[in-house]
């Protein structure tokens, strides 16, 4: 049927309660971090040798090293370096403390590298005593520095590092005059960011040898980077039109969940499906029957990790083994903020015994307790083959294949009441894998007609509001065949299922999932091998307050979750 025949689909209110979906499967689609190394840290002069004059009294002594761990307390005849490695006023350490020692993760010092003997004073003049070791880490001792009266250094002293910042020296103090102590040395690379970046290097020592300022941190490069506009990362989304995108986890395995949703959680997606098995020899209807609901985790939409099944078989129940579980959907309910998976069950057939379950978890991707049907005060179920289901900002509803729209209970155990719209369907086919969700104050609902495994041309409606009045607004792809049967437009060879808002710092990309079933183009046995069925992701182009399209099949395209843009 054209397009301009599904502009005369009208508004409808709702009729009945409790009715009985009708069609389902067999008419229709199924529902530590690296140890980072300090560089040379500068050239020692004459090897710390000790220079020339007077003996290194007691009032120089360096204590523990200047460990910045330990705060590199060291002791001289004026004062102590203060915890992180301040040099106190009255100092006096001719000395180099150590350049840092070597950062991790962001800027955190290690071992903090000794204080050089330099920060010995000789009384009255004598020249600074041993010259002063530095560890390989530290920066570089001048060769004494003969000290004027007092003893007290004339430049500023050396910072130990402020462990994760690299720290700050306090003024060394005035009085007497003091050659320069020689630089501290130049810390190589200060550390490597443990998050994919690498800090700045740290900075050279200046008078009286500071130990260097580890800069912080650094930018992480995992999966794109995340800058202060909020951009990255970035998805690479790929997979040719004859069989979708061929997801592989991150253990080298094909991505198997279907027919399910998409919900996000923190920085993290987590897309559920269902998980088909196939067995040689088995018919297509036990192949495709209820094997457990599995989940995938993904930071960019494009690499996922198995999390494993989060829903099995559950024997002697709705999803027991020989039956059939489809269509999981997974929302955060919005007043308890518990997480609950509604799907729906129905015997081998998908025409008998059909109602729409439900499973609880308090986290997204734990192990879900099974609950059973969905009812309301009264025991009565919803009745019906695919569903699907959306939470608002406080309300939260279940749909279905034949245009009900079921308004859940407060804790999202029940529903509460049910209505159903005529203009959903927007043809006499029926209305399979619903997917409805909300953008610019517009609520969407899109199906699909009742074709098995097939793939057909998805239709879609609009309302203000999820109880309506619904419009029919025509198909969601170009439609060329009318007869329906051979092109590639028929919503480019998938099923609907899912679409996902990808909020971000520049803008909103509305992301459309559906399935691409195995032998979805060919009429003998589609849906033969449903465990190597693909994934069709296209961004969703708005026109209008009411009108979508996905104008083309884009073989290859980037999405950017961090800014919520997209681009080829």
């Amino acid at each position: 049927m054209v397009l301009a025949a599904f502009a005369l689909g009208c508004s409808s209110g709702g009729t009945g309660s409790g009715t009985s979906g009708t069609g389902g499967r067999t008419t229709g689609g199924t529902g530590a971090p690296p140890q980072s190394t300090t560089g040379s840290g500068g050239t020692q002069p004459a090897g710390g040798q000790v220079a020339s004059g007077g003996s290194p009294t007691v009032g120089g002594t360096t204590g523990q090293g200047g460990v910045t761990g330990q705060g590199g307390a060291t002791i001289t005849s004026g004062g102590t370096i203060g915890s992180g490695g301040s040099t106190s006023a009255t100092g006096g350490s001719g000395g180099t403390t150590g350049a840092g020692g070597t950062t991790r993760a962001g800027g955190a010092t290690s071992a903090g590298g000794a204080t050089g003997g330099g920060g010995a004073t000789a009384p009255s003049g004598g020249t600074t005593g041993l010259g002063g070791t530095t560890q390989p880490s530290g920066g570089t001792t001048a060769a004494g520095g003969t000290t004027g009266l007092g003893g007290s250094t004339g430049g500023t002293g050396g910072s130990g590092g402020t462990a994760n910042s690299g720290g700050t020296s306090s003024s060394g103090g005035t009085g007497g005059k003091t050659t320069t102590g020689g630089s501290g040395g130049t810390s190589s690379s200060g550390g490597v960011s443990t998050a994919g970046g690498s800090s700045a290097t740290g900075g050279s020592g200046g008078r009286g040898g500071s130990g260097g300022t580890t800069s912080a941190g650094g930018t992480s490069s995992t999966g794109g980077t995340t800058g202060s506009t909020g951009s990255g990362p970035v998805g690479v989304l790929s997979g040719p039109l004859s069989t979708g995108i061929i997801f592989m986890d991150t253990d080298g395995k094909a991505v198997n969940a279907h027919g399910g949703g998409i919900i996000k959680v923190g920085d993290t997606f987590y897309l559920h499906g269902e998980f088909f098995l196939y067995t040689a020899g088995l018919s297509k209807e036990e192949n495709n029957s209820f094997h457990g609901f599995s989940m995938y985790s993904s930071k960019d939409l494009a690499t996922w990790k198995n999390e494993g099944i989060i829903l099995p078989q559950q024997p002697g129940t709705e999803l027991a083994a020989g039956r059939n579980g489809e269509r999981p959907h997974i929302i955060k309910c919005p007043s308890t903020g518990e997480f609950v998976l509604y799907a729906h069950a129905a015997d081998i057939t998908y025409q008998a015994d059909k109602e729409v379950v439900y499973a609880t978890s308090s986290t997204v991707n734990g192990k879900y307790s099974y609950k059973g049907p969905l009812k309301d005060a009264g025991g009565a179920i919803a009745a019906h083959s695919d569903m699907g289901a959306f939470a608002d900002d406080t309300v939260a509803y279940v749909v279905t294949e034949s245009a009900h729209v079921y308004t859940l209970a407060n804790d999202c155990h029940s529903w509460l009441s049910d209505k159903q719209y005529s203009a959903i369907n927007c043809t006499s086919g029926g209305s399979e894998s619903p997917a409805v969700f909300k953008a610019n104050g517009t609520y969407y609902w899109i199906g699909s007609n009742k074709t098995g495994w097939r793939a057909n041309n998805n239709f879609y409606s609009t309302a203000s509001a999820m109880t309506g009045p619904w419009t029919c607004q025509g198909y969601i792809a170009p439609v060329t065949d009318t007869s329906n049967t051979i092109s590639d437009q028929r919503t480019w060879m998938s099923q609907s299922t899912w679409v996902l808002p990808i909020v971000g710092s520049k803008g909103t990309v509305f992301m459309y999932w559906g399935d691409h079933w195995y032998g979805n183009q060919d009429t003998t046995n589609p849906g033969l091998r449903n465990d190597q069925a693909g994934y069709v992701f296209q961004p969703i182009v708005f026109s209008t307050s009411t009108k979508m399209l996905l104008p083309t099949y884009l073989t290859t395209w980037k999405i950017d979750v961090g800014a919520g843009t997209w681009s080829q």
